[in-house]
């Protein structure tokens, strides 16, 4: 290997994902593969230890998921490249393209593997590592809040928290439960732009919901049910909009 070798870790559960990766880099000068590891936690020991510049990780595994150890290299504050490869779901990947991070998925074409090597090769800036850790985390949610402006102040809310969000006037109804809501001097659209990409629908112009909580819908009535924490929220849907709810899980 010359010193442009670029120190490569692999880490998946399947031991032909592995095997797979390994002879595709054969063929792709400067990859120096220094460990390949079948779990989170000790592919994020061989990252500590190793300081890979490439590390090609799943995202579903036993034990520590492949997010888990990203979010643990963002504490850790660890400057590396990760590649997600993976057979995931839409949201994920959504999730991760808009955070900049690559991702190939399974099973991986060899040209496509090529690109993703292309780019890195091509990035000279490290700054950007430590913002794309954050915007992962972000797209992925649940662990940054949104501010959001009251008549009296401000509340900061993490949206995963939100069963849905109600237009009132220039104005909107956060609903949390059926108990807590809160007003905030911002419109509908306003707060739809601020949510995470991917985690929410628009069921009427006056309504947004959070998918995660959304359990039925009922085309003859046009209502969605939706369940947070054992509770029930019955929304309208307006009919424009009950085309989109068939794209959710596709």
């Amino acid at each position: 290997m010359t010193n442009n070798s670029i120190r490569t870790i692999i880490i998946d559960d399947e031991n032909e994902a592995r095997a797979v990766l390994l002879n595709l880099f054969k063929n792709i000068p400067d990859i120096e593969v220094v460990a390949e590891k079948s779990t989170g936690s000790e592919g994020l020991d061989a990252i500590l230890n190793l300081n890979p510049g490439l590390v090609f990780i799943d995202i579903q595994m036993p034990g520590m998921s492949g997010i888990e150890v990203v979010k643990k290299l963002a504490e850790l504050q660890v400057k590396t490249t990760i590649v997600f490869v993976t057979a995931y779901d839409h949201y994920a990947i959504q999730a991760i393209k808009l955070a900049a991070f690559d991702f190939l998925l399974k099973p991986v074409d060899p040209d496509e593997l090529q690109e993703v090597i292309r780019k890195f090769q091509a990035k000279k800036l490290q700054l950007q590592h430590n913002s794309n850790f954050d915007d992962l985390l972000r797209q992925l949610n649940h662990e940054n809040r949104v501010r959001l402006n009251t008549r009296c102040g401000y509340i900061l809310v993490d949206p995963s928290e939100i069963i849905y969000i109600q237009a009132d006037g220039n104005y909107s109804e956060i609903v949390f439960s059926l108990s807590k809501k809160e007003l905030v001097t911002l419109n509908i659209g306003t707060i739809e732009k601020l949510m995470p990409a991917g985690k929410f629908i628009r069921a009427s112009r006056s309504s947004l919901i959070n998918i995660a909580c959304l359990r039925k819908v009922d085309r003859k009535s046009r209502q969605c049910e939706l369940e947070h924490k054992g509770e029930r929220h019955i929304v309208h849907i307006s009919r424009d909009q009950l085309g989109g709810f068939d794209q959710i899980l596709i």
